[in-house]
């Protein structure tokens, strides 16, 4: 491996310590081409003020089992989405790409693409942390 001491050095951390793991940067190009999908695990609903509702389950785990009754969390929490993120949400559906749910959001609310291309990866990079959506290209599951 090439590079700096200290790129060398983050590479040799990363492999013990998987948060410090260095991650290639991922091409613009292959982004907005990769379709993104809900996760079957959350139930959410459509309000009628247009906004949704996504109810997150608790882990189901040893560790989620004691921190529950430790802390006495309930079974579910929710997670409400403004009406543009309602948008996005509802175009998450695995038949979409990033390239179609930007153009889409661009063309519904009248704003600049390259704003709504910020604003809609960074959106979906959030939910795909927080496990609510996955990514996939075409032919293969991630």
């Amino acid at each position: 491996m090439q590079g700096s001491y200290t790129d060398r050095f983050k590479w040799w951390l990363g492999r013990y310590l998987p948060f410090l793991k260095m991650h290639p940067p991922i091409d613009r190009g292959v982004v907005l081409y990769i379709r993104p999908i809900r996760n079957q695990l959350l139930e959410w609903e459509r309000t009628e003020t247009g906004e949704t509702r996504l109810k997150v389950p608790r882990r189901k785990d040893w560790i989620g089992r004691i921190i529950s009754r430790w802390y006495s969390l309930p079974d579910s929490h929710v997670v409400e989405l403004d009406e543009v993120g309602s948008f996005v949400w509802q175009l998450c559906d695995g038949n979409h790409t990033v390239e179609a749910i930007v153009r889409e959001t661009a063309t519904e609310y009248k704003l600049n693409r390259r704003e709504v291309e910020i604003s809609v990866t960074t959106f979906l990079q959030t939910l795909g942390e927080r496990r609510f959506i996955g990514f996939f290209k075409r032919g293969e599951v991630s």
